[in-house]
């Protein structure tokens, strides 16, 4: 199975194979642990004469990606502007507010949303470093924390479900992978294309939607409703491509490959997601190789 997945992740994900990226699993020269290399910050110049100048995908590497021995990134764009996908990066903030949901054991038989709205209790976080943040409380994994996480994992998963729902509305093969830190990846994959055309097909989507707005510049949103329980304030969306082309640069808009290790949070696993199970659970899709050949995360 795992050639299997390796060869899928080649042809869905990597538009080019020349280059890749590794994530460090410990600090060392002047990066930490979790930082990449090489970083789209380096001069062209020096990428070049670097001992340490990029080395393309074979085999081998995804392989050792898929078993979490090491774990890389790909450039969305290929030297001639092409993308094989684009995909909506659902992350969560640091400040915002979460649901302090009443002890489950005594709400009455048949409690409804209004029940819960009512016996509720609308928790603020400002995320100034005086106390938890919201990503804080999604990496505890205390009994202190489960209402904060419990909430955060159903506003989380029924984000993805909206903007993948709209993904596959427009026939395009789509899954939803949990990236082992904060969000998850809702990923359309369009076939090699220009990557303008591959944008423009991801603003689409969330034109259609009309729930979201610009959040900071022409790559992050935001949802429209402030509403606490129906809306979704406490989460931003990526946009990738950011680009329509290299427009002279090397390397362009990186991401990390599904699966593997994330080395940011180590401990925390990556997965793809089953989307058919209740908005509640967030769990890993049984065949990641079934779900990228069908490409409706819904099925």
């Amino acid at each position: 199975m795992s050639k299997e997945l390796a060869k899928l992740f080649a042809s869905k994900f990597i538009a080019r194979p020349d280059v890749k990226a590794i994530q460090l699993h410990k600090n060392g020269g002047g990066l930490s642990q979790g930082d990449w290399f090489p970083d789209t910050r380096i001069k062209p110049e020096r990428l070049a004469r670097s001992p340490h100048a990029p080395l393309g995908f074979n085999m081998d590497h995804l392989l050792a990606h898929l078993a979490g021995e090491r774990t890389y990134g790909h450039y969305l764009l290929s030297e001639d502007s092409q993308c094989k996908l684009f995909a909506f990066d659902i992350d969560l903030e640091k400040s915002g507010t979460y649901i302090k949901q009443p002890d489950w054991t005594e709400a009455p038989d048949g409690a409804d949303e209004a029940w819960y709205m009512e016996n509720s209790v609308e928790v603020i976080v400002d995320g100034t470093g005086t106390g938890p943040n919201l990503r804080d409380l999604w990496m505890d994994r205390s009994r202190q924390a489960a209402p904060a996480r419990a909430w955060f994992k159903y506003q989380m998963k029924h984000l993805a479900h909206i903007v993948a729902a709209k993904v596959v509305e427009l026939d395009i093969p789509c899954a939803v992978a949990y990236s082992g830190s904060k969000g998850l990846h809702v990923y359309g994959f369009t076939g090699k294309m220009p990557a303008e055309e591959v944008r423009e097909a991801a603003l689409l989507v969330l034109d259609m939607l009309d729930e979201f707005e610009p959040m900071r510049g022409k790559n992050f949103f935001r949802h429209k409703n402030d509403d606490p329980f129906h809306g979704f304030q406490n989460f931003s969306i990526e946009v990738f491509p950011k680009q329509g082309s290299l427009d002279g640069k090397t390397l362009g808009n990186l991401m990390r490959l599904p699966l593997g290790v994330n080395w940011k949070n180590p401990k925390d696993p990556t997965f793809f997601v089953n989307m058919t199970g209740p908005l509640a659970e967030l769990k890993p899709h049984s065949d990641p190789v079934k779900l990228l050949e069908g490409g409706n995360p819904f099925v």
